[in-house]
């Protein structure tokens, strides 16, 4: 069965009975992002001696608050934890002791917007101001039809057919574990990894307005080309584990850095050593050797013979180190994984009228333009209970309707950093080819579609983005599957090379999240602990 079935506890027990005995060992990791640091962690936790080379001046990889001077903030990273997502909650709520609140996703607050084709329409009024507009077939018009009648969204038109898929495959034990790599590959699941999801969806979908309409809503319009089973892997595993569980999800209060910073603070003394770029990695007979240099001094570059090594770097920055004695598979892997991109823009508004003239309180908007989609700060959502939950889910969200409270109107007239911009693929690169001033302004005008308050004189007073391709230690947003990548490349990317083990959200079946890297890091501290 996949890992993500298997409590964190009980894997972490295991190591420890793995361990037992043994003579204590000195483990070199390469990278202080969520692997990294966890890896260091858990080592240093059973009296492993650890020492961390990160090339940055700072803790977290991808996990990344952004602080402005008032002391609002928003993620240029990571920015929820579904309720499945169980070795990250551990992490957070028992290492870390991290509080959390109700993260309101991109669908869950029926006064956000779409703003497609040249209409802006609120979610809620889809059926009067959207579909009339679009080219749709009438079985499509009757599903969405009985879907807003039945309190759900539009996400319908993509739930429908995947979920039939999924409950296919989950009835099947030897095809389930195949999707996971937990067993040999299946005929079905190796013809499903040939496919893409447009390739799959154009079986269901009966108009190009309704793909259209799909892509906008989701924002996968960019990623059509990824796998099919990459989406399937993603819907299951973020399907809720306990009767207690929504399928929502949650953020940190404070900021997502918290995690890793805490996480940081953890470890030893003088773990972490910082600015050291790491140039070259040869595996030798018996021994890692490491050459690391300075980044603020670039002549002061040392070499480092090491017992064993995890290495958390994203196959973007391994691909163009110098690389001695891999095996021909492992760096076919590293140089065909594939990566995807995204860009976050951030808002910093001096009041936060999304609440104060529209009602809305956390959720997003979505557009056909190229910001995609538009999240509004959760911290002023009170939840009193459930109203309505969506059974089909759509891909990468929730749709949870909540009965809530009065949102503090002392809050709504202050500021609030609006997420103006989450987008992928290309359209990530076509706003990353710009200035961040010049990001910025483009961003606001789509915006300004339905909000035009966001052109006022003085209403962003500040603001900030990332584009992950331009980060010089990511090279990338997260790693993604194209058809056959996991087939091709998974065992090779996740296989050890002698005393050099890879950890990373690459180096598992959970892409793109926290949790992916975290369990790739347990399974490197098993590998090494069982030598």
């Amino acid at each position: 069965m996949h890992e993500i079935f298997e409590a964190i506890e009980s894997k972490l027990h295991e190591i420890e009975d793995l361990d037992w005995g043994k003579q204590r060992k000195k483990v070199v990791i390469l990278g202080a992002g969520m692997a990294g640091l966890v890896s260091a962690y858990e080592l240093s936790r059973l009296g492993h001696e650890v020492t961390i080379y990160e090339a940055s001046p700072r803790v977290g990889g991808r996990v990344w608050t952004k602080r402005f001077s008032d002391g609002q903030y928003h993620e240029l990273g990571a920015m929820r934890i579904p309720q499945s997502h169980d070795h990250t909650r551990y992490y957070a709520k028992e290492v870390c002791k991290l509080d959390f609140r109700k993260f309101v996703d991109n669908h869950d607050d029926a006064d956000g917007f779409y703003y497609i084709r040249g209409i802006s329409s609120k979610h809620s009024e889809v059926l009067e101001k959207l579909i009339p507009n679009l080219n749709l077939s009438l079985g499509e018009r009757e599903k969405i039809n009985r879907a807003i009648a039945n309190g759900e969204n539009l996400q319908v038109l993509l739930g429908s057919p995947l979920d039939s898929l999924i409950s296919e495959i989950e009835s099947n034990k030897a095809d389930l574990e195949a999707l996971f790599s937990c067993g040999p590959i299946t005929q079905k699941i190796k013809e499903l990894d040939k496919l893409t999801l447009i390739d799959y969806l154009k079986n269901f979908v009966d108009s190009q307005d309704a793909l259209e309409l799909i892509g906008a809503i989701t924002g996968l319009e960019v990623r059509w080309d990824d796998a099919l089973t990459l989406f399937l892997r993603d819907e299951i595993s973020l399907k809720p584990r306990e009767s207690n569980q929504n399928g929502s999800s949650d953020e940190i209060i404070g900021g997502f850095e918290k995690l890793p910073t805490t996480l940081a603070s953890k470890l030893p003394e003088n773990t972490i050593i910082y600015n050291q770029e790491v140039i070259s990695i040869e595996k030798q007979d018996k021994n890692i050797q490491i050459i690391l240099r300075n980044t603020q001094d670039k002549r002061d570059i040392q070499s480092i013979d090491c017992d064993y090594v995890i290495c958390t770097i994203p196959f973007p920055v391994l691909r163009r180190l110098e690389l001695i004695g891999l095996s021909e598979s492992k760096n076919r892997a590293i140089r065909n994984l594939s990566y995807t991109s995204s860009i976050k823009v951030l808002l910093h508004c001096k009041e936060r009228f999304w609440e104060t003239k529209y009602n809305i309180v956390g959720g997003g908007s979505q557009t056909d333009l190229i910001n995609r989609s538009i999240y509004y700060p959760s911290d002023n959502f009170r939840p009193v209970s459930i109203r309505k939950m969506s059974k089909n889910k759509g891909l990468h969200t929730s749709f949870v309707q909540y009965e809530r409270e009065v949102i503090d109107e002392n809050v709504s007239k202050g500021p609030g950093v609006l997420l103006g911009s989450y987008s992928w693929g290309v359209d990530a690169r076509r706003l990353g080819t710009l200035s961040h001033e010049k990001r910025k302004e483009v961003v606001k005008k789509t915006i300004a579609n339905f909000h035009p308050e966001i052109m006022e004189q003085g209403m962003v007073d500040d603001s900030a983005s990332m584009f992950w391709d331009e980060y010089e230690w990511a090279g990338g947003a997260f790693c993604i599957q194209k058809p056959g990548d996991v087939i091709n490349y998974y065992e090779d990317t996740i296989s050890p090379e002698g005393n050099l083990f890879f950890a990373g959200e690459h180096c598992s079946l959970d892409r793109s999240w926290i949790q992916g890297a975290i369990i790739s890091a347990i399974r490197a501290i098993k590998d090494i602990v069982s030598k």
